[in-house]
C-alpha cells in the first residue's frame, strides 16, 4: 500500500517542483533585438516613454553602452556591438504601470 501511494504522489512532487521554479508574475525572458539605430537614439527613445509613464529609472554605463534600472528586475541594457546596436530586455516583476516595457523595444530597436 505504501508503494502505491508513493507511486502516486512522485507526479505531484514533479509538478509542485516545476510550479515554484517558475515565476507566473515574469514576463517574457530575455529578449534581444537587434537594431541599425545608434546607442543614444534607442535610450532617448526609451526615456521618452519613461517620461510619458511616469516611470522611474536608473540609468548606468556599461561597456559599449547604457543599462536602464526600472525597478522590479526591469531591465534594459543597450549596447554596440560590431556597426549595429543590440537592444536586451530582462522582464522582472510586472505590474499595470511597467507593461508598457514589454513592447518599448517594438517602438524603440525596430
Amino acid at each position: 500500500m505504501k508503494k502505491f501511494a508513493v507511486a502516486l504522489s512522485l507526479p505531484l512532487l514533479v509538478s509542485a517542483c516545476a510550479y515554484f521554479q517558475k515565476d507566473p508574475d515574469a514576463g517574457e525572458p530575455v529578449t534581444d533585438t537587434t537594431t541599425q539605430r545608434s546607442v543614444d537614439d534607442v535610450v532617448s527613445c526609451l526615456t521618452q516613454i519613461a517620461n510619458r509613464h511616469d516611470a522611474a529609472f536608473k540609468s548606468m554605463e556599461i561597456p559599449q553602452g547604457q543599462m536602464l534600472d526600472f525597478g522590479d528586475s526591469n531591465i534594459v541594457k543597450v549596447r554596440s556591438d560590431n556597426g549595429s546596436t543590440t537592444y536586451r530586455f530582462y522582464a522582472g516583476k510586472r505590474h499595470v504601470s511597467n507593461l508598457w516595457l514589454e513592447s518599448a523595444g517594438k517602438t524603440c530597436a525596430p
